[in-house]
């Protein structure tokens, strides 16, 4: 078999080996996509919020890294 594609061999083939590991955490009343790094800290995926100013927040952006204990406090307060 061919595969005419740009994709990757890794990803077409073996793609259910690795699943990024994807938690929804609510923060105030944004809610955000985060991925487990398996260190203790979670890294931002995706912003959900109806609120424009959240896309504002550099602490919200995608790719920051959180520690589980930073999204605790703010969950709490």
């Amino acid at each position: 078999m061919i595969f005419y594609t740009l994709i990757p061999t890794e990803l077409l083939l073996f793609d259910d080996m690795v699943k990024p590991n994807f938690k929804e955490i609510k923060m105030g009343e944004a809610s955000l996509v985060v991925e487990d790094q398996g260190d203790g800290t979670v890294k931002v995926v995706r912003l959900i919020s109806s609120n424009p100013q959240d896309y504002l927040d550099d602490k919200f952006k995608p790719g920051t890294v959180m520690n589980y204990t930073l999204i605790f406090e703010n969950q709490t307060s």
